[in-house]
Formats: structure tokens, C-alpha cells, sequence
């Protein structure tokens, strides 16, 4: 079994100035402002959110928070980790663009886009190690590898940690050092973020190079 932690998204109606685990508003860091720009553009990314790395989860490291960031035209994911040097291009800049969710407004025949922030409850629980779901041969005949019956109950819903829940295919990362960070389902989400048509989007951290992998699997 895989520890994970559960979210429940607690919506916040003031700014939250201290650094803990967060969706949307503006990142609060725990060093100076790395604010990833938009290679193709030069303009900053949309805030995401901030992950506390939880030791529980992802182990005793120097690093403390993730910070998740995405291109204007959602096909390019960026995190930032503190305490750490970044390789990518930021820049110092007091605020930028964060998440949002449709609206309805006084006046308006059409939703709006509004900014908004939470924070999260966590429950601590425990997922099922992964399971491959694909077909493969044995002895010349196609079969699947089972999982237990609850497998996908388990696994489902918006998390930290845990065991990745695909939808379709089995991307996981290969090598050890690679640990989910964040399962989003974006038809549960309070906000709005672009993973398709009914998609889910996994974020994977390597451990041990810092980098991040980010998949979309949708119907």
C-alpha cells in the first residue's frame, strides 16, 4: 500500500499569505519570487497551485513546496521547487495570472472568468500499489492482470501521493525515483483547468533531479 493524502478544496475569501499546500490565488514562496515566463510567448504562466512535499509522502528532502505552473495555450507544465535553483526562466514579478472558474454576472448573457483560491483539507489513506491494466500473452492467449475488485473506488478522486488511476493506458513512469505528486479529475475540481473531455491530469516528480512529468488522459 502507497501512502496518499485526500483533498477537500476549501474555498478562501481572503489572501493566503502563508505557505501551505493551495490551489489558485497568488504563489506565497518560501524564497525569492521565481515566476516561471512562457518561453513562446515572454509572458508569465498561470499559478497552479503549491504542494507542501509532505515527508510521509514523498520522503525527508531539502525540498519543501512544489510550485505547479501552466502555458496560456495549456501544453506546457513547469514546477518550481524551494529551497532550489531553477534552471528555467523567471522573473521576479509581484503578481500573474492564477486559476479561475465560469461565473454567472449582473448584466452578462455568458459566464465570466473570476479568479479565485483554496486551500485543502487532507485526509491521510492509503492507495493499492499499481496495478498493470493492459492486455498482454500468455501462451498464445490475450489476458489482463486483475486488481482487486475495489481497485478503482480506491484509487479515484483528487489527491497528493498515492497510486495514479488511469483512465485509458498505463503511463507510469519506470524508474523508482519517480512519484506521483497530483491526481486532478477536472470534472470534480472547483475551478477550471483544460485536461479534455472529462479528463484527469497526473503530475509526477522525480526525487531525484527534481524534474516533472504531466499526463492527460480524457474519454
Amino acid at each position: 500500500m502507497i501512502n496518499k493524502y485526500t483533498i477537500d478544496f476549501i474555498e478562501e475569501k481572503k489572501k493566503v499569505e502563508v505557505p501551505i499546500t493551495k490551489f489558485g490565488g497568488q504563489p506565497v514562496w518560501i524564497d525569492k519570487v521565481q515566476w516561471p515566463i512562457d518561453e513562446e510567448n515572454g509572458k508569465p504562466m498561470r499559478f497552479i497551485c503549491q504542494i507542501e512535499l509532505y515527508p510521509e509522502i514523498f520522503g525527508e528532502n531539502k525540498l519543501k513546496m512544489a510550485y505547479l505552473f501552466v502555458s496560456k495555450e495549456w501544453n506546457n507544465y513547469v514546477v518550481i521547487y524551494q529551497p532550489s535553483n531553477t534552471k528555467i526562466v523567471t522573473k521576479e514579478i509581484a503578481k500573474g495570472p492564477t486559476i479561475y472558474r465560469m461565473v454567472e454576472k449582473k448584466n452578462r448573457s455568458f459566464l465570466v472568468a473570476e479568479g479565485c483560491e483554496f486551500t485543502v483539507n487532507l485526509t491521510k489513506e492509503e492507495d493499492y500499489n499499481f496495478v498493470h491494466q493492459g492486455p498482454y500473452f500468455k501462451d498464445d492467449e490475450l489476458v489482463f492482470e486483475e486488481s482487486p475488485e475495489d481497485y478503482d473506488e480506491i484509487l479515484d478522486g483528487n489527491k497528493i501521493g498515492g497510486t495514479p488511476l488511469f483512465l485509458s493506458c498505463d503511463d507510469l513512469p519506470e524508474e523508482d525515483a519517480w512519484k506521483l505528486l497530483l491526481q486532478l479529475d477536472a470534472t470534480t475540481l472547483p475551478f477550471e483547468l483544460n485536461f479534455g473531455d472529462a479528463g484527469i491530469g497526473f503530475f509526477f516528480i522525480n526525487m531525484r533531479d527534481n524534474s516533472l512529468k504531466f499526463i492527460i488522459e480524457s474519454c
